[in-house]
């Protein structure tokens, strides 16, 4: 089944025949994963949630889902303490519906293992009927469900095994046949297992056996006991895993089979509550790297100014939505039936960061999520599919000139990245959600700039792209892999996304006699892509300055994307096009070459130049709002 991929494709390249002739090299990324194209292509359409691969589809669709909590069933209505209380009381129709108005695909409802487990201290029928039937509210309003198991105490018990037990077993063993044949709900094992990130602790989390925490003593069931129960039960929905340390780490994760689907099992694994603090680097090796080849989904966050307030969460909070955007993994907000979380009331207002001061309730991420979530649904929803982007700023203000809407479509996203703008001028194009970047071809600039703070208002990533010219030191074209690590390591520890963009002509400054012609190719055999990507959060394949044939340039694109790939699983990969020369390569050809690199940096290339540099050739308005018209309707 084709997944959308190839309209996109299309319409991108258009847009990079339009501006080709502008003489000037723009980037349009890819999936960030080069395998999960090829799988999702020929995945036959099946109703419902399932996993390809790396990929979560929805109705036969790659999808990442944009998800809000439901805490108001955490315990059976007479075992609710605290907030919790006034949660419960205000679950119904119009919170649903209030999800649905914020652009939520998803509901996690937090359930109570206590509840459920027909032997449990508070088993009750009616609250079990009260879990049977909000899914269901939740489904016939057309939004995928989690039913994530809670055994902490506002689920009812003030003490519970750290991983799960018997009672979680005697639980999925009544909720998995409930469920069973509708695969818009997906099974979230156990909430935050709190064991610490050991070997022997993944070991018990899956394969069961005693556990010691302090004054708590219990005999752990096993993950994979659970999900080859939930199969028996003849329910084969997705299956979310959950992390150790509190759901924070994904590093070190055994390997559970999938006895109703072993080659393809059909799991996603959850994370909770990345460490606002922490560099991209701390996000890859807790799950970022996991996430090139598993499905992984943040199936609890918030940035709040009362829980565990960070004071930087204004500025930290957009960044990883980012990051989150690179890997596609989707986010589920805590929680839309919680005051002063991802909303101020129950008017289901959302918080914003404006004010946002730590003790002070009221300012949250609320609205930062939720303008990502109606960005995503105003392109369509194709968040999995939808091209990413690295534009330069007046490119895209002229565009938006010319096109206001059509622009905002394509661009108003976390995976557009636009160089030389400020958070300013973004909100002023309305695309709020896009990245605003720096970009450098000198690493003693860009250690300057990033270090003295002179980077624009509200940057989030950096870019480095080293080439062949007087704009770049000769030591650094010669040494790029300590420049990129340099680089990297600076952008890094100032809490930045940093992108890797060299360009293939770096090769003459270590091959002076070497042609252009083969300047791709040796590219390639220098392991450029390798030194860059290793460090990077995303790398963009820049397009040799000679032009390629079709087939060349393909081959050209797949030898850096795996090298890209292998030096640094899960990065993300750009893939550039250009014509090499001033005069725009007819859209066939763009086409064509594009076509042939499918599969390798996922497809989904364009080149965007730099408007402001050929004042001749603006395209006129039409043909602006025809192409990026169809790029939206393309994505739907």
């Amino acid at each position: 089944m084709n997944v959308r991929r190839r309209p996109t494709l299309l319409i991108a390249v258009l847009l990079a025949g339009l501006v080709a002739g502008l003489g000037s090299v723009g980037e349009a990324s890819a999936s960030p994963h080069p395998s999960r194209t090829a799988r999702a292509v020929t995945t036959p359409a099946v109703p419902g949630v399932r996993v390809q691969g790396a990929t979560l589809l929805d109705n036969g669709v790659p999808w990442v889902p944009r998800g809000v909590q439901i805490v108001g069933l955490v315990a059976p209505p007479s075992a609710l303490a605290g907030k919790y209380i006034a949660a419960g009381q205000h679950f119904g129709p119009a919170e649903l519906q209030a999800a649905v108005a914020e652009h939520a695909d998803t509901i996690r409802f937090q359930v109570s293992q206590f509840g459920i487990d027909p032997q449990g201290p508070l088993y009750s029928p009616a609250y079990v009927q009260s879990v049977r039937s909000a899914v269901e509210q939740a489904r016939g309003l057309g939004l995928n469900v989690i039913v994530s198991l809670q055994a902490e105490s506002p689920a009812g018990e003030p003490t519970r095994c750290p991983l799960p037990d018997a009672g979680a077993a005697r639980a999925w063993q009544l909720l998995a046949p409930m469920f069973a044949g509708d695969n818009g709900v997906m099974f979230e094992l156990y909430n935050e297992p709190g064991l610490s990130n050991t070997r022997l602790n993944w070991s018990t989390w899956l394969g069961g056996g005693q556990v010691i925490q302090g004054a708590v003593t219990c005999q752990a069931v096993g993950v994979q006991t659970l999900v080859d129960d939930i199969r028996a039960a003849g329910a084969d929905n997705v299956i979310v895993l959950p992390g150790l340390n509190t759901g924070t780490t994904l590093a070190g994760v055994p390997k559970v089979t999938d006895p109703a689907s072993p080659t393809n099992p059909q799991f996603a694994y959850s994370i909770h509550y990345p460490l606002l603090t922490a560099p991209p680097t701390t996000w890859d090796a807790a799950f970022g790297n996991f996430s090139a080849n598993h499905p992984v989904i943040l199936t609890e966050w918030n940035a709040n100014s009362t829980t565990n307030c960070i004071p930087s969460s204004p500025q930290r909070a957009p960044l990883l939505l980012t990051y989150l955007a690179g890997k596609r993994i989707g986010v589920v907000g805590f929680a839309m039936d919680l005051p002063d979380t991802l909303v101020k009331d129950y008017s289901y207002t959302p918080t914003t960061y404006s004010p946002f001061t730590c003790g002070v309730s009221g300012g949250g991420d609320g609205q930062l999520l939720f303008d990502e979530f109606a960005a995503q649904a105003l392109s369509g929803g194709a968040a999995a599919t939808s091209p990413s982007w690295l534009v330069g700023a007046p490119t895209l203000s002229a565009l938006a000139t010319l096109a206001p809407i059509p622009t905002q479509q394509a661009f108003n996203s976390p995976r557009t990245f636009v160089t030389g703008a400020n958070s300013n001028l973004l909100s002023s194009l309305s695309v709020r959600t896009a990245v605003p970047t720096q970009r450098f071809t000198n690493e003693n600039r860009l250690a300057a700039a990033v270090q003295a703070g002179g980077l624009a208002l509200g940057t989030q990533a950096v870019v480095y792209a080293p080439q062949h010219s007087g704009a770049t030191p000769l030591a650094q074209q010669r040494s790029p892999a300590s420049y990129f690590q340099r680089a990297a390591s600076i952008v890094h520890r100032a809490g930045l996304l940093f992108v890797a963009a060299p360009a293939t002509n770096l090769v003459t400054a270590r091959e002076p006699s070497a042609p252009p012609t083969a300047q791709a190719a040796e590219f390639v055999r220098l392991r450029i892509p390798a030194a860059a990507a290793k460090y990077a959060d995303a790398y963009s394949i820049s397009p040799p300055n000679h032009r390629l044939n079709q087939v060349h340039y393909g081959s050209f694109v797949f030898g850096v994307a795996a090298q890209a790939s292998k030096a640094h699983p899960g990065v993300q990969l750009l893939a550039g096009l250009g014509t090499g020369s001033s005069t725009a390569a007819s859209t066939n050809v763009l086409l064509n070459a594009v076509l042939n690199t499918e599969g390798a940096a996922g497809g989904d290339s364009a080149n965007v130049g730099t408007l402001s540099s050929c004042p001749n050739c603006n395209p006129p308005a039409s043909v602006a709002i025809a192409l990026l018209g169809t790029l939206d309707g393309a994505a739907r």
